[in-house]
């Protein structure tokens, strides 16, 4: 339907959604880190499969790089999709309670998930500290190299939060896309 059709049929076209920039920006960095987590699965644990059947001795270290590439893709497409508000909310309780009870659970949840992805940070920080002396079994790098990236995603998760400016509009409960107007 056109939009001058959908205007007369009296339904208003969406909205076009504000162009999300270059992949390979500052602002887009997380996603461009969570496409290249998924070549490197995808890659690794191809090359594992082909040398497994067509060599004698199988590539050992494929499995190893695809598990940390996962966790990496885990927590940096977490904090791209907290840029895009895409994390699930179920939120049909909420919506029915009045105005400033929704207000108020919205600014609790709001604090709650700034403290998660502080306590996040500072645990993998930790984590990376305490580890670096020990080694992956197969590839032989420090396993602060599986944990930095990790606690830098965490603090990119907190940043994304804090970005969406609650504050701005009043902290006003927003429901999700789920519920009917």
């Amino acid at each position: 339907m056109t939009d001058s059709l959908a205007f007369a049929a009296g339904t208003a076209a969406p909205a076009a959604a504000p162009s999300p920039g270059p992949l390979l920006s500052l602002r887009r960095a997380d996603e461009a880190i969570g496409v290249a987590c998924t070549v490197v699965i995808v890659l690794s644990i191809t090359w594992g499969v082909v040398t497994r059947y067509l060599f004698p001795q199988p590539a050992s270290w494929t499995f190893e790089v695809a598990v940390i590439a996962f966790g990496w893709l885990v927590f940096f497409g977490a904090a791209a999709c907290i840029r895009w508000r895409m994390h699930a909310d179920v939120d049909a309780l909420v919506a029915m309670f009045p105005s400033p009870v929704r207000r108020a659970i919205f600014i609790f949840n709001w604090w709650l998930l700034a403290a998660l992805f502080v306590t996040l940070t500072a645990m993998f920080v930790w984590q990376a500290v305490i580890a670096h002396s020990i080694r992956v079994v197969v590839i032989d790098i420090p396993r602060s190299v599986v944990y930095a990236p990790m606690a830098f995603a965490s603090l990119l998760m907190l940043v994304q939060h804090l970005l969406l400016k609650p504050w701005a509009s009043g902290w006003q409960w927003q429901p999700s896309s789920e519920i009917a107007p």
